[in-house]
This record gives C-alpha cells, sequence and structure tokens, in this order.
C-alpha cells in the first residue's frame, strides 16, 4: 500500500538554488513532453523516447534520470486529464520529482543523476518515517521545500475484530459513531463545516458581477484552492479520530454505501448547491486507508432505512423519525438521535455482513 508522507526539509542557501534550478528545468521540460504527447495523440511513453528525448536534452540541463521523470509526470497529467475531461493541460508550478531516495531517521538522501554524490538533507516530521519510497516529489511552497514522500508499506494483517463500529454520514453532524450495542457513541459537528461552505459560496457570489475582469479568475481558483485545503485537512482530523477509536475499542468499522447519498439527504433548497460540494467521498477514503495502516476491518453496507428503522424492535417507518435529529419509534417507543441511531443500524448490519 502507497501512502503519501508530506515532511518539511531543511536546506541551505546553496541547496536552495541548486533545487529551485532543477525544479525549474524540469518543468519546463515536462511542459516540452505535454506538447510532444499533443502532437503524437498519444500517452505511450515510448513515443517519447528517441528525437523527443534527445531533444529534451539538448534543450534542457538536466541528467537523464530527470527527464524520465518529466516524460513520465506529462505522461500522467494527461492521462487523468483525459479521464476528467479537464482542458488545462500545462504545469503551471515548478517541481521536482525524484526517485532512489533513502531515509535515515531525520534524514533523507537526495540524488540529482548530475554526477554528484547523494546529497544528505534533515527533514522535519513528528516521527523518522520508513518503507521504501517510491517517485517522490519535492515543492516549494511560501519559500520551504517539502518533500512529498511516496512510501511503500506492506499491510498488516488484519485483527478482524468480529463487533462493528459504524459510522454515519451527514450535514447536520458531519459524522456520527457508536457500536451495534449503542455504546461509545461519538458526535462530529458539522457547523463549523457549514460555516466555511457558506462563506467560500458568499465570496463567490460577490464577484459573480465582475466576472469580466481579468483578476477574477485567478481569485475564484485561489478560493477553491483554500476551501479544498481547509476540507481535506477537517477530513484527515476527523478519520484519523474515528479510526483511533476502532483501535482503542477493538471494533471494525462500517461505512454506509455512498452511492446516491445526495438524492437521500434531504435538505433546504438554499442548502442544495451546498451539499453538491459536500466530500462525503473524501472522508470515507481517509477512513478506509487509516484503517487498513492499522489493521482495521473496513466494510460498505446498505444505508437504506437506517435512520428510520428501530434499532431495539427493527420496526421502520419514516414516521418513527420525527424531525431531523428526533428518533421514537412508533412500536416500542425507543427514542434517540436519529443520526445516532442511524449508526446503530449501520453496525449492526455491518455485523450481518460480517457473518455471511
Amino acid at each position: 500500500m502507497v501512502v503519501t508522507i508530506p515532511v518539511k526539509l531543511v536546506v541551505s542557501n546553496e541547496l536552495d538554488e541548486k533545487l529551485s534550478l532543477l525544479a525549474s528545468e524540469q518543468s519546463k521540460c515536462a511542459n516540452y513532453f505535454v506538447e510532444v504527447i499533443k502532437d503524437k495523440q498519444s500517452t505511450s511513453l515510448k513515443d517519447l523516447s528517441g528525437e523527443p528525448y534527445f531533444e529534451a536534452k539538448r534543450l534542457f540541463k538536466l541528467g537523464s534520470n530527470l527527464i524520465q521523470f518529466a516524460g513520465y509526470r506529462a505522461v500522467t497529467m494527461m492521462k487523468v486529464n483525459h479521464k476528467t475531461a479537464k482542458h488545462s493541460s500545462k504545469f503551471n508550478k515548478v517541481f521536482l520529482s525524484l526517485r532512489e531516495i533513502k531515509i535515515d531517521g531525520f534524514k533523507v538522501g537526495l540524488i540529482f543523476s548530475d554526477g554528484s554524490k547523494r546529497t544528505w538533507v534533515e527533514y522535519l516530521y513528528k516521527e523518522p518515517v520508513s518503507g521504501t519510497t517510491k517517485e517522490s516529489i519535492l515543492k516549494k511552497i511560501n519559500g520551504e521545500w517539502l518533500c512529498y514522500l511516496r512510501i511503500d508499506r506492506t499491510e498488516p494483517k488484519p485483527k478482524n475484530y468480529k463487533r462493528f463500529m459504524g459510522v454515519d454520514l451527514g450535514i447536520a453532524k458531519t459524522a456520527v459513531t457508536c457500536d451495534w450495542n449503542g455504546k461509545h457513541t461519538r458526535f462530529f459537528n458539522g457547523e463549523p463545516y457549514r460555516f466555511k461552505k457558506n462563506h467560500f459560496m458568499e465570496l463567490r457570489k460577490g464577484v459573480e458581477p465582475k466576472l469580466k475582469q481579468g483578476n477574477v479568475y485567478k481569485f475564484l481558483k485561489r478560493i477553491s484552492k483554500h476551501e479544498a485545503n481547509w476540507v481535506t485537512n477537517e477530513n484527515h482530523k476527523i478519520s484519523r479520530e474515528i479510526v483511533n477509536m476502532a483501535i482503542k475499542n477493538k471494533r471494525s468499522i462500517a461505512l454506509e454505501k455512498l452511492t446516491g447519498i445526495t438524492e437521500r439527504l434531504k435538505v433546504h433548497k438554499k442548502s442544495r448547491k451546498m451539499l453538491k460540494g459536500w466530500s462525503f467521498r473524501q472522508l470515507a477514503d481517509f477512513i478506509e486507508y487509516k484503517a487498513k495502516l492499522a489493521g482495521i476491518t473496513v466494510v460498505y453496507v446498505d444505508p437504506r432505512g437506517t435512520s428510520k428503522t428501530c434499532p431495539k424492535c427493527q420496526y421502520c417507518s419514516r414516521n418513527n423519525r420525527r424531525t431531523q435529529s428526533v428518533f421514537k419509534c412508533r412500536k416500542c417507543n425507543y427514542e434517540s438521535n436519529a443520526d445516532r441511531v442511524g449508526a446503530i443500524n449501520i453496525a449492526i448490519r455491518g455485523n450481518t455482513v460480517l457473518s455471511a
């Protein structure tokens, strides 16, 4: 399993200049290969060898490996753009793509394929990184060099806990976790999430009358990036807490299948636009990959009726859910928070899946 770990490098002025020069040259080389791919209308690495490769070697002051990595990055970007139907096909920011990075304690060894020896650089991180490195990327952000180490780690043997913790995703509560028996309940408040989403929506709405001005598009792009970074950071925090709870209580994790989740959730007309940008999939993916690294089993269950079904008597009715947050069974009078009931039923269905 490949994980990406960003570490901050402690570089000297001399190394900073060298990295900046190499990153600039490699980014230009990648853009050159992008144009070659467009001309040839092929995303095969073989089509970048021969004449395009030797021309790149003549144009750019790079070693063979760095030129090959630039071609690989160009091919990867063009393939992704083709799948996602994106029209942007240019590297706008500099990067340095390297392989053969070695890790020794709090140091990484970089080799630039220019005949020089391996350069050892200290990095800042909460703990020493270990594992086999694949192609890693260096970027200079706000005057500091970050190395995104891609580490190939062996997945631990699954612990196969027989009992599940259910995770119910939503808007009023970003996530609610609970065991199949109603214990270890945890609510993750969605209010900060909604506040931020509304904030960014208001910012976009404020510049819509000025769309003809050139700088507005840059402003919108900056807003989108800031919003995406904030959401990603929050989802990392929430997913880490959920997985830590599963480890502490020795539980497997049951998640709801996300197909059609935006249609299932009932929201006001004003919130529909915000709902489309809600990152349910990202949060579920973060929970799944963090759980795999911890050896926690993750299963996906059908969520239909989970917030309308009584976990005590299994009576299902839309009338059981009195309001968005209040659940009261019409048959046995069991009463609880509706999202908590959904998490309990998801956990129960996880137990059923494991038994099957």
